[in-house]
């Protein structure tokens, strides 16, 4: 019986005949499909390949009679509901990686437009006029190249700054000094160095909760006056409105804009920044090159084909049936091991370099290899986003320096079954337990602090004096800002020692609040984590 794979977007030549050739495969197109054809694509089809405009959310897969796999041509899945598919044991595979040279070069192009000013030269001379005088432009021979993130893209454009004789400064907590050394790139230990030093600033990190808006009015007031932007990243990383502000004041001598906010822009702001007389800005053309999109269209189609036959689960972001387990009795504890990762990437200060994971109870050391992948793409994900998958965060975390190992000695306490995890990095330690309760993840102890914690949504992580009033101080300052605390755990040392809070949160504390309850004299540290409400 043929494989049918319904097609919603347009293929490369290469990808499509691939498909044609394959005598098990029975082509099915409908290019941007209304909702009800969508829902028949689901019901009927064996396989999806789909790009960033067709909605899969739950409603959509509940229709899902026979789908086995949504493979997504390109990197983001944030149009894919993941929990509902895994429930349905649907995989759902992506392409990270296949358009970065694409975008490196790209990187290039448009900040070589930008300091030689040859769009609006062009344009200028395109009207009859000769005015080269009003060209005058920037060189970068000598200039510092200034990266925020120093993955594949990054490490890629670092090489093509090098070859222009720039000076190549980073800034990535989670890419070893020595991997950096390599590469001929100085890493700096702050934003705060990379914003004053960089001659033109280039953005390359995933679109995350952290990095939402990292580049705000306090950044650009840091940055080096003069200072030339480029991103080819993700819009929402930088706050658009500050940007403009920025530009109008001439902080910012330039900006070369790829993705934005808005696709596509329609915003009063948005609109403003693109007409800015010192912005060039394209349509999101980062991957859009004959070479990249080939590329992706052959290596969804190989992957599609692999994962049909059962031969290899390459980029698949959520987790297959790992063989001879029933996932149905291994997946909590997969979600338990990937939620302890999030929050120890979050709560920790410092590079990571090793991560100890310890089991409790014979069936999950038979899983022991699966769990630590889980852990892996916990940890990864609040820096990496959706490039992270159960087949890539080893590789991911091998290129960071992060070594994960089985505990040498036990460090878990008296549960018949949980997940332990120590992280070390180059400022700290730290220790985290988790099990289940009624089959949902629960956090049991954190260093030498017991509790029994919810980890989900916002979370504060405040340790204090175990002293009379702190409570009641926190609850009000949150309350007067309209934050409503949801539950509240607790755990201390001895009576009157230390205690460690963890307060789960219906809306995000700003930072603003962080900054007040700092100031605290009985409070000695505060942080807070981003936990989502389920996990796939």
């Amino acid at each position: 019986m043929a494989w049918r794979i319904g097609l919603t977007d347009p293929l490369d030549e290469e990808g499509l005949a691939l498909l044609r050739e394959d005598p098990e495969v029975e082509i099915v197109e409908a290019r941007s499909p209304s909702p009800e054809a969508l829902r028949e694509l689901v019901q009927t089809c064996d396989a999806l390949i789909v790009r960033s405009g067709a909605r899969l959310d739950a409603g959509v897969l509940e229709q899902a009679e026979r789908l086995r796999v949504i493979a997504r041509a390109g990197i983001g899945v944030d149009n894919i509901d993941l929990e509902a598919a895994t429930r349905r044991g649907i995989l759902v595979m992506n392409t990270p990686g296949a358009s970065t040279i694409a975008v490196a070069e790209h990187t290039f192009a448009l900040l070589l437009a930008l300091l030689r000013k040859i769009p609006s030269a062009w344009l200028s001379l395109r009207e009859g006029r000769w005015e080269r005088g009003w060209f005058v432009g920037v060189q970068l021979a000598g200039k510092t190249m200034g990266l925020l993130g120093l993955g594949r893209i990054g490490t890629e454009v670092a090489r093509r700054a090098r070859a222009f004789e720039m000076h190549v400064i980073a800034f990535d907590p989670y890419i070893p000094e020595e991997r950096a050394t390599a590469l001929q790139i100085e890493l700096v230990p702050d934003l705060d160095e990379l914003y004053a030093r960089a001659d033109i600033l280039s953005l390359h990190v995933p679109l995350t909760r952290e990095t939402y808006h990292l580049i705000d009015r306090r950044a650009f007031e840091k940055m080096k006056p003069g200072v030339y932007l480029i991103n080819t990243a993700r819009g929402a990383v930088i706050d658009e409105e500050a940007l403009l502000e920025a530009l109008n004041t001439g902080r910012v001598a330039g900006a070369a804009l790829d993705t934005f906010s808005e696709e596509p822009p329609r915003s009063p702001i948005l609109q403003a920044l693109i007409a800015h007389e010192r912005v060039v800005a394209v349509p999101h053309l980062g991957g859009s090159t004959q070479e990249a999109q080939r590329l992706i269209s052959r290596q969804i189609v190989q992957q599609l084909l692999d994962a049909l036959r059962g031969r290899d689960f390459r980029n698949v972001v959520n987790l297959p049936f790992p063989e001879g387990v029933d996932y149905r009795t291994l997946a909590p504890f997969m979600r338990l091991a990937e939620v302890i990762g999030r929050l120890q990437m979050q709560l920790i200060r410092g590079r990571i370099h090793r991560v100890e994971i310890d089991v409790r109870g014979e069936e999950l050391r038979a899983v022991l290899r699966p769990l630590g992948v889980a852990l892996l793409k916990g940890l990864l994900t609040p820096i990496l986003g959706d490039e992270v998958t159960f087949v890539n965060a080893p590789m991911l975390a091998r290129e960071r320096g992060i070594q994960i190992v089985e505990a040498a000695q036990s460090i878990l306490g008296a549960y018949a079954q949980a997940v332990a995890c120590r992280v070390l990095s180059t400022q700290e330690n730290r220790l985290m337990v988790g099990a289940l309760f009624a089959g949902e993840p629960r956090i049991v102890q954190v260093d030498d602090f017991p509790m029994e914690a919810l980890p989900r949504g916002a979370v504060l992580v405040m340790r204090s004096r175990d002293v009379p009033g702190v409570i009641g101080r926190v609850g009000t300052l949150l309350g007067q800002h309209g934050i409503n605390i949801a539950e509240w755990r607790l755990g201390r040392d001895r009576p009157g020692g230390t205690a460690l809070s963890f307060i789960n949160l219906d809306t995000p504390a700003p930072s603003t609040i962080l900054d007040a309850l700092r100031s605290m004299p009985e409070i000695e540290d505060v942080r807070q984590a981003f936990l989502p409400e389920t996990l796939a």
